[in-house]
Order: structure tokens, then C-alpha cells, then sequence
């Protein structure tokens, strides 16, 4: 799933706009971390699996540090995509003026990702 916003909008307003619904585990990092999230997609069934961060009082305990580091592992090859994007792919800066073109950028930079991806499996 894409989703564009202007630079306004902070990333964690449209974090659950990303979740399709048939996920059964979400995995993300600690910005989009909150109580209210994780009780949601806990409450829908779905393993929980967001970096937690820590408050701004309170340093996490080892026992978080821990699991941050667990389910860092596999978002690592989440966090290749974005690189690829930004350095392959030269999409560091939007070229265009308006969301409508931003987002058609955006959308084909990410279907040609998919189609490097595609190509390199199939052959």
C-alpha cells in the first residue's frame, strides 16, 4: 500500500490507514507506537510486533530493549525497500508540485521496485 500526504502530516496519522486487515502481525517501528494501537490490533487478533519506545520519565527496562532488538531483525529487510527507493531509485526529493503528482511518482517508483523484485525472482 502507498499513501502520500503533504509533508505536513506526520507518518504515524496514517499508520493505520496502511494496515489492510488481513495481516495477521503487524510489524513496525517505535514511531508508530501507542497504547491505543497496540490494544487495537490486540484486540482484532493480530500479533503485535511495533518497537517499543520509551517515555520520556522512564528509560525502557531491559526486557523491551531485548524485544526491540528481536523484531528489528526482520524489519530490516522492510527498512532495504526504503533504500533502494531513496538511493537506486533517486526518490530522495518529490519532483513535482501538487499530492496528485507526488503520489504518481511515488506509485511508480514502487511499481518499478516491484517489477525489479519480480524480475529477479522469475528469472
Amino acid at each position: 500500500t502507498v499513501i502520500t500526504t503533504p509533508a505536513n502530516v506526520n507518518d504515524t496519522v496514517m499508520a493505520d490507514n496502511l494496515i489492510c486487515g488481513d495481516e495477521k502481525t503487524v510489524w513496525a517501528d517505535a514511531a508508530y507506537d501507542t497504547p491505543a494501537r497496540r490494544a487495537r490490533l490486540k484486540a482484532e487478533g493480530k500479533k503485535v510486533r511495533i518497537a517499543r519506545r520509551p517515555n520520556k520519565h522512564h528509560a525502557l527496562p531491559p526486557r523491551l530493549k531485548h524485544y526491540n532488538r528481536l523484531i528489528a531483525r526482520r524489519r530490516a529487510a522492510v527498512e532495504t525497500t526504503f533504500a533502494t527507493l531513496k538511493n537506486g531509485m533517486k526518490l530522495t526529493n518529490i519532483r513535482y508540485v501538487g499530492l496528485a503528482k507526488a503520489t504518481a511518482q511515488v506509485t511508480l517508483a514502487a511499481i518499478a521496485f516491484n517489477m525489479r523484485r519480480w524480475a529477479a525472482i522469475t528469472g
